[in-house]
């Protein structure tokens, strides 16, 4: 996948992924979100509680993810349970993986056939001349980027807003400090603390260790953040600073414009969920 290439091939796999995000227009998704928002806070809202994780912010960016694919309305939510499931340490996790690998197959075959203003049509079409298999895989890679992270993202957003004073003007109506909390979260619980890593090619030295060939390296986003040379006042607010590492860096950083997609799904479900809960 492009998650493992390296070189030339990784910047033709991670620039067509860049090029069909790109391509999403903003003011549509913003829609999309809130539409989805709505219909997930209307399957609990009568109830009068909710696991605001299994309930909401698990679901929230698949869904999302879904309709930017282009995959019809009926196949969405067992693709979202299937997803749940090849990322849980279960039994039947690797089926899962299956069936949604085996979807995507489809889906590209689909749209090779009858393209549409989606991500996997874009991917087809775009110059870099990718494969089908190439495709496949790499649309697996963006699903479970934009899966887990966007909705543990959203989930720690709503916990620091609903627990913290200083976030408690928010739930009167306001939505100023929704892009402070989703900054802040960034920085002090991120959503991915540690991320798969690679195998040193060779020996070296980082950050004073020594590495030996073959060691596997796990990078560890959240205690990046916390570096003294990132930030030297680790009491200085987040507000306006977003230096912080949890999309990481680099080459193999997420690649543009996947955090700003990302960033209006989270942004959206804290809004919309907290104008409900204001509203009664």
């Amino acid at each position: 996948s492009v998650m493992f290439a390296e070189g030339p091939e990784h910047r033709r796999r991670a620039g067509a992924i860049s090029d069909a995000l790109a391509a999403v227009d903003q003011f549509e998704l913003r829609q999309i979100c809130e539409r989805v928002a709505d219909s997930l806070i209307d399957t609990f809202a009568g109830r009068g509680e909710a696991d605001l994780m299994a309930d909401f912010a698990f679901r929230m960016p698949m869904l999302v993810v879904a309709e930017l694919f282009g995959l019809p309305t009926a196949e969405i939510p067992p693709l979202v349970r299937d997803i749940a499931d090849s990322l849980d340490e279960t039994a039947g996790a690797i089926e899962a993986h299956q069936r949604v690998a085996a979807r995507m197959g489809r889906l590209v075959q689909d749209k090779r056939v009858h393209p549409g203003p989606d991500v996997p049509s874009r991917l087809l079409g775009h110059a870099a001349g990718l494969a089908e298999e190439e495709i496949v895989i790499d649309l697996l890679v963006v699903m479970a980027a934009a899966q887990q992270p966007t909705a543990n993202w959203i989930g720690n957003t709503l916990r620091l807003m609903l627990t913290d004073d200083r976030f408690a003007v928010t739930l009167a109506g306001g939505r100023r400090s929704v892009g402070q909390a989703l900054n802040e979260v960034l920085w002090e619980d991120t959503p991915t603390q540690n991320f798969i890593g690679r195998w040193a090619t060779r020996d070296t030295q980082l950050g004073g260790k020594r590495i030996r060939t073959g060691d596997l390296l796990v990078l560890g986003l959240a205690a990046a953040n916390n570096d003294p040379q990132v930030r030297p006042d680790s009491y200085a607010g987040s507000e306006g600073n977003q230096a912080h590492m949890s999309f990481s860096h680099g080459e193999h950083s997420c690649p543009y414009p996947a955090p700003e997609i990302a960033e209006v799904i989270a942004k959206a479900a804290v809004e919309i969920l907290l104008d409900r809960l204001a509203g009664g």
